[in-house]
């Protein structure tokens, strides 16, 4: 779709060239530029013309041509003038759209300057929260854990367990909140990649074997290595691998590619499930942004994610696996 108000201008740029030529009455502009394509009349079956190239900020191309009938032009009937005030108009349009596109971007750059802002104030909230949470956190837990000792009424011992739970459940989320605002002290190390995803795979096993799933590991060259923090990057795979468990039908299988690109180890993990709608494709890394029903996810996991994959130089984008499901795409430098 173009906009209205961009058409209505290139509209009235044809009307305004038609009434220049010196047979105005007779004469047909055309004019074919990105969407749009515009006569200001009815164009006749056969017609000589006038032409100018119209270059656009992108690379692309257009053209506006004023079109005389045959047989009642020759082209000595188009003036040196009119070539001239053609070529004027087609540079006037480039600039047009080259002030268009300017605009956009200038929109799209604040945009992209306000979420950071967005992240920024909500990391410095989340490490408040989080550092707050974790002493009553942990008195909770503790003492559950010594009235859970002391105690031999089994009624009693089944509520100690639930507050014990719900303070786990509870410190974990604080975790992620900490990871997200980067709170977390990071140990880096020139590791191999492919040890480190076996290794997450392996603990995930009981998850894959719950949910009828199988998955299937591709690395052709097991020696790319990256720098990382192991602890986060098993992170960043249990939150992208538990998702697309989450997502996966039943008697469906997961792949795990490793690939090297060349500045970027390249980590693909490939789903079979829904896939993910396209307009919310823009929001899922964003914190407390969640596609699950209300009680199964905090939103914090993909945040997390794309949180610690920045502090490592690295990158985490989506795109649509074929013919159904989500491909996770993480990149991080090559060594």
């Amino acid at each position: 779709m173009h906009d209205a108000s961009e058409h209505q201008t290139l509209e009235a740029i044809c009307h305004i060239v038609k009434n220049a030529y010196l047979h105005a009455g007779d004469a047909v502009v055309e004019l074919q530029v990105r969407q749009h394509k515009i006569f200001s009349g009815k164009l006749p079956p056969d017609t000589i013309w006038q032409a100018a190239k119209i270059n656009l900020p992108d690379d692309g191309h257009g053209l506006i041509r004023v079109h005389y009938p045959i047989p009642d032009y020759a082209t000595e009937d188009f003036l040196e003038e009119e070539q001239k005030l053609l070529h004027k108009v087609a540079s006037e349009i480039s600039s047009f759209f080259e002030k268009i596109d300017s605009a956009e971007k200038q929109q799209q750059m604040q945009r992209s300057i306000e979420r950071a802002d967005r992240l920024t104030i909500l990391g410095e909230i989340a490490a408040g929260i989080a550092h707050e949470l974790n002493t009553p956190l942990g008195n909770i837990l503790g003492f559950a854990e010594l009235i859970q000792k002391q105690n031999k009424n089994h009624q009693i011992d089944q509520d100690l367990l639930k507050i014990i739970n719900a303070a786990i459940h509870s410190r974990e989320i604080v975790k992620k909140m900490m990871f997200f605002s980067c709170e977390m002290p990071q140990r880096l190390e020139q590791l191999e990649i492919s040890p480190v995803i076996l290794e997450a795979l392996a603990l995930l096993g009981p998850n894959f074997k719950k949910k009828q799933l199988t998955y299937q590991f591709n690395a052709p060259d097991a020696t790319v290595r990256s720098t990382i923090d192991s602890i986060q990057f098993t992170q960043v795979l249990f939150n992208v691998l538990i998702n697309a468990i989450y997502a996966s039908p039943p008697l469906s299988s997961i792949s795990i590619d490793v690939e090297h690109e060349e500045k970027n180890v390249l980590i693909r993990i490939s789903d079979r499930g829904p896939g993910i709608p396209a307009a919310q494709k823009p929001r899922i890394f964003e914190p407390f942004y969640t596609t699950k029903p209300l009680g199964e996810g905090t939103g914090l996991g993909l945040s997390v994610v794309h949180g610690i994959l920045k502090s490592h130089k690295g990158s985490i984008s989506i795109i649509d696996n074929e013919p159904t499901g989500a491909i996770f795409e993480i990149r991080l430098p090559l060594i």
